[in-house]
């Protein structure tokens, strides 16, 4: 296995040596769903998805957690209920402010749907996340669009099935594009319609597609680069095996990679393999454990919550400095790593 190195120390209370205005980020454990926090120094936040229905109130807690009283935005990548599951209570929960996703759900309901299947279903989650959006200001952000929340800047890099038309870096040929391969499956006609973001902050590059699938991440890799180099990628899909190409990982090349995945979900070992054979990868993290391949895994202190044991609900906690610098904190341990 490639050796990752970084810095290893304990937490006491964030890093001296880390600026004062990084980029705060928590990775919320939504059991292999999806709930990332974002905030600034000036205390404006960003939330991507909200997890599945039993999510809202350990994301109001995580809000809390890190002194806020509402979240100024929330970004909803696809209807998948892993994703928007939460959305519907977190509002009652906690003011929201604007809301952004990729526009209709495009996820027809299966024939002969059994009635667990239907209550969970993109087609019935939609209208009720339309609903509790009400008077909310909400946008429908298209490949190139952009927003600044303070000095975070975040552009569209797909959305809706369509992708960037022109690169946001140099534009130069994706890596092994003529050796490509495609994957058909698509676990659900909303994962390849994600609305997946590139974020900067300072140098600092985040890469957070959602669920895009393999075809569509071949599609930003080949024939041109239309991303550039990153420091943090959150695997796609949760890293499943429907997504994270070894085209796309060995194109944008990122130093730290994050599974949001659950004991029993993502992660997968092929994913994982992919991770470690990119170009500039310095380390992997995962929300959990994976149960599915005990032997394949990140490294012990870089997994937040371990099996065997009751789950403790632990988030990622990250810092994002402006120069590029990232520092990656596991609550289990009270250790953090600086990348």
């Amino acid at each position: 296995m490639r050796r990752f190195g970084a810095l290893v120390f304990l937490c006491m209370a964030g890093s001296a040596a880390f600026a004062k205005d990084s980029l705060k980020i928590t990775a919320i454990d939504v059991e292999g769903g999806f709930a990332t926090l974002y905030v600034t120094p000036q205390g404006h936040s960003l939330l991507i998805d909200t997890g599945w229905p039993n999510s809202a109130e350990r994301i109001a807690a995580a809000v809390k957690a890190v002194g806020l009283a509402r979240i100024d935005y929330l970004l909803v990548t696809h209807y998948h209920v892993d994703h928007v599951g939460g959305a519907v209570e977190l509002m009652s929960l906690v003011p929201v402010g604007t809301v952004i996703d990729h526009g209709p759900n495009r996820e027809a309901l299966a024939p002969n749907a059994n009635p667990k299947f239907l209550a969970m279903a993109p087609a019935t989650l939609y209208p009720k996340y339309l609903e509790a959006i009400g008077k909310r200001p909400h946008r429908v952000m298209r490949p190139g669009e952009t927003l600044s929340i303070d000095g975070l800047k975040i552009t569209a890099v797909d959305s809706d099935g369509e992708v960037l038309k022109a690169p946001l870096g140099k534009g130069e040929p994706g890596a092994g594009c003529a050796a490509a391969t495609t994957n058909d499956n698509l676990g659900g006609e909303e994962n390849p319609r994600s609305l997946g973001v590139l974020m900067t902050w300072g140098r600092a590059r985040i890469l957070s597609m959602g669920d895009t699938t393999w075809n569509v991440e071949n599609s930003l890799a080949c024939p041109r680069d239309l991303i550039g180099p990153v420091d943090l990628l959150f695997a796609d899909n949760h890293g499943t095996e429907n997504a994270n190409s070894p085209t796309l990982l060995n194109t944008v090349e990122p130093r730290v990679v994050v599974f949001n995945n659950g004991a029993a979900k993502g992660a997968a070992a092929q994913s994982i393999a992919t991770v470690q054979a990119s170009p500039r990868i310095k380390g992997i993290w995962q929300l959990h454990f994976s149960e599915q391949h005990p032997d394949v895994n990140a490294p012990q202190a870089n997994i937040v919550n371990l099996s065997g044991r009751q789950d403790d609900r632990h988030p990622l906690r990250i810092a994002v400095d402006r120069d590029g610098g990232l520092e990656l904190t596991n609550p289990r341990t009270g250790a953090t790593t600086r990348y």
